[in-house]
C-alpha cells in the first residue's frame, strides 16, 4: 500500500512539533513506522529515537514492523521502569493488584488522584493504601511515573532524544504529560499521534484536552488523517453520524477508501436467549462463508452482559476467546469488551447488549459521561471492517421490559424484531 499524500507530509516533515489527527483505521502506525524508517536512513541513531505508546503489544509489533531491534519503543510505564533501574538501582517491587484489600472503585480512585499529579481529590482509602505498599517495600504503576518524573525534575537523570513519538494521545494523562515536557529540550522534534474521537480512558484520568495543551503549548502543526483503510462506506457514514453528536474541537469525517456497502443491521430479542441463539447461527453462517472464527468479535460494554451468550458457545462447543493478551487463535471467536477491542480489526462485529442503562451505562445523565460512552460505540463500530450487527433485548432475566440504546438511532440505524425466517 502506497502512502496516501496526507501520510507522506507526516513521514518526510521537518516541523519540530506536529501533532497528528488519526481518525480510525487511518493507518497511523504505519505512519510512525514509516517516520522512523525514514528518520534511521537519512542517519538518525537509533539511540536518539524514543517512542512511547500505551500497550506492549503495540510497542512489540512496532519494533517487529520497523525491523530494528535497537529502537526505543515502549510504554510509558516500562519507560519510566527502565529509566529508574539503570539510573538508581531502584529497589521497589511492583505491587499488581491481586490483593483483595482495596475495591477496583478504591483503586481507579487512587490511580486517577496520582495521575492529575495530586490536582484531584485525595480518595479517603488513599493513606491506608501507601501504608500497605511501604510496609511491602512496593510501588504501583502510577509510582513508577511519579518517581520518574521526580528524577527528570531534579535533573538527577538526563535523557536526550531529538525525536520522541507518542502514539494513542489520547489516553495521555496530566502526569505522563508532565513526563513529556521534560523530556523535550531544545532541538527535540515530537510526533503526537491521537483521535480524540477514541478516548475512552476517562474513568482512569486519561484527558483528550491534554491534545489541544499540547497543541497551544509547542504551536505544533495540525495534520488529519481522515481516509478509512478499514471499514466499508457504510460502517463509516453511519459511525460519522453518531460522533457527531459529541462535542468535539478538533473535528474530522471518516472518509472510506472502500466504497462499497453492506446493511449495519440492528435486531431485537425478546430475551436473552433468543439473542445467544442467533448469534450462534450468524456464527455458523459466516463461518460456511469463508470468515475465519478469529476474525468474528463480539463486543460488549461490560462482561456481565456477556455472560449468558459465553455459556451458550460453550455448551455447543464453539471455541471462543476472551483474555486480555489477544493471541490470534485461528479456531477462537474473540468475545471482548470495548476496551479489549481498541486497536483491533474484525471481518464481522457484533455489539451486543445495546439497551438503555446497559449502554450507555446508566450513570450516564451528565453529559460529559454520556460523551465518553458514545466514543465507545464510536471504537466498537469502527473495528467492522465489512460487516456490523447490533443486538438488544425487550425483557431482561426479571422481565423488566428494556428500552433500545438511544445509539443505535443516532447512528441511523432502525431495529427490526428478529425473525428467523
Amino acid at each position: 500500500m502506497i502512502l496516501n499524500e496526507m501520510q507522506k507530509e507526516v513521514v518526510y516533515s521537518n516541523e519540530r512539533f506536529l501533532f497528528l489527527l488519526a481518525g480510525a483505521g487511518s493507518g497511523k502506525t504505519r505512519v510512525i513506522i514509516e517516520r522512523i524508517k525514514h528518520l534511521i536512513n537519512q542517519g538518525v541513531s537509533v539511540d536518539e529515537i524514543l517512542g512511547l505508546t500505551f500497550t506492549h503489544k503495540a510497542a512489540k509489533e512496532m519494533v517487529e514492523r520497523i525491523n530494528q531491534k535497537d529502537v526505543q519503543l515502549s510504554t510509558f510505564h516500562q519507560f519510566a521502569l527502565k529509566s529508574l533501574k539503570s539510573m538508581t538501582h531502584y529497589p521497589y517491587q511492583i505491587y499488581i493488584e491481586e490483593d483483595q484489600l482495596f475495591t477496583k472503585e478504591q483503586h481507579l480512585a487512587i490511580t486517577k488522584y496520582k495521575n492529575s499529579y495530586f490536582k484531584t481529590k485525595k480518595p479517603k482509602c488513599y493513606d491506608a493504601y501507601q501504608l500497605q505498599l511501604s510496609t511491602y517495600h512496593k510501588k504501583d504503576f502510577d509510582d513508577l511515573l511519579i518517581d520518574f518524573y521526580h528524577l527528570l525534575d531534579k535533573r538527577s537523570i538526563n535523557l536526550n532524544y531529538r525525536y520522541i513519538f507518542v502514539d494513542e494521545f489520547q489516553d495521555t494523562n496530566f502526569l505522563q504529560y508532565m513526563i513529556l515536557k521534560k523530556l523535550i529540550k531544545k532541538d527535540t522534534h515530537v510526533l503526537c499521534v491521537g483521535d480524540p474521537d477514541q478516548s475512552i480512558y476517562q474513568f482512569r484520568g486519561a484527558q483528550a484536552k491534554i491534545i489541544n495543551q499540547y497543541i497551544k503549548d509547542y504551536q505544533a502543526k495540525i495534520i488529519k488523517l481522515t481516509i478509512n483503510y478499514r471499514s466499508n462506506a457504510t460502517i463509516v457514514e453511519h459511525a460519522n453520524r453518531l460522533i457527531k453528536r459529541n462535542y468535539r474541537t478538533l473535528k474530522k469525517d471518516l472518509i472510506p477508501h472502500d466504497e462499497s456497502t453492506q446493511h449495519i443491521k440492528s435486531y431485537m430479542f425478546m430475551y436473552i436467549e433468543d439473542e445467544a441463539m442467533a448469534i450462534l447461527k450468524w456464527i455458523k453462517s459466516y463461518m460456511n462463508q469463508g470468515v475465519k472464527p478469529h476474525e468474528i468479535a463480539i463486543l460488549f460494554r461490560q462482561h456481565h452482559r456477556s455472560f449468558y451468550l459465553i455459556q451458550t458457545l460453550k455448551k455447543y462447543g464453539f471455541s471462543y476467546y476472551k483474555e486480555k493478551v489477544l493471541e490470534h487463535e485461528q479456531s477462537h471467536i474473540q468475545c471482548l469488551t470495548i476496551h479489549q477491542a481498541k486497536g483491533l480489526e474484525f471481518e464481522v462485529v457484533i455489539i451486543l447488549g445495546l439497551e438503555s442503562y446497559t449502554f450507555p451505562s446508566n450513570h450516564t445523565h451528565q453529559k460529559e459521561l454520556l460523551d465518553e460512552e458514545r466514543r465507545l460505540m464510536f471504537v466498537a463500530m469502527t473495528r467492522a471492517k465489512k460487516h456490523l450487527i447490533f443486538t438488544h433485548i425487550r425483557y431482561n432475566s426479571y422481565m423488566q421490559r428494556q428500552k433500545p440504546s438511544l445509539f443505535i438511532k443516532e447512528a441511523g440505524i432502525k431495529s427490526k424484531i428478529y425473525n428467523e425466517h
